[in-house]
């Protein structure tokens, strides 16, 4: 599969991960908080997105053939001095890459309030980079 075909497969599969999470904007904070498996696949399809985005923007950083990134928040900075994003997006992505990062190391710091607070507000902003992403 061509770098592009597997950017565009990765793209659907973001874009399914937040229609998925799109039913948790109907759910209360104590709602989730009483129902642990809610809860358990709210924070995984986060992750999931997370960790999605952060792949796109590797992938479009050796598509591009831009130099190597040391980290995952690093790539936000080489795809905006390539021009590829904005510094907004290059933002939310070193956001992204921060709450991936909450999500799969430090999980006993999860806050309820704040990861629908997420779900609720930020989805708008992935959906965002993702659409820069799928025009590249």
């Amino acid at each position: 599969m061509s770098p592009p075909e597997q950017i565009s497969l990765k793209i659907e599969k973001v874009r399914g991960y937040i229609a998925e999470l799109s039913y948790f904007r109907a759910i209360t904070v104590s709602e989730l908080a009483s129902d642990k498996r809610a809860m358990a696949a709210m924070e995984r399809f986060l992750y999931l997105i997370c960790d999605s985005v952060i792949s796109l923007a590797e992938m479009l950083v050796a598509a591009r053939g831009f130099e190597h990134a040391e980290s995952y928040g690093e790539n936000a900075d080489i795809l905006l001095s390539h021009g590829e994003i904005t510094a907004e997006e290059s933002e939310a992505l070193h956001r992204i890459t921060g709450l991936r990062n909450v999500l799969s190391h430090d999980y006993e710091k999860l806050n309820l309030e704040i990861l629908k607070n997420v779900v609720d507000k930020k989805l708008s902003e992935i959906e965002g980079i993702v659409n820069t992403f799928s025009k590249k």
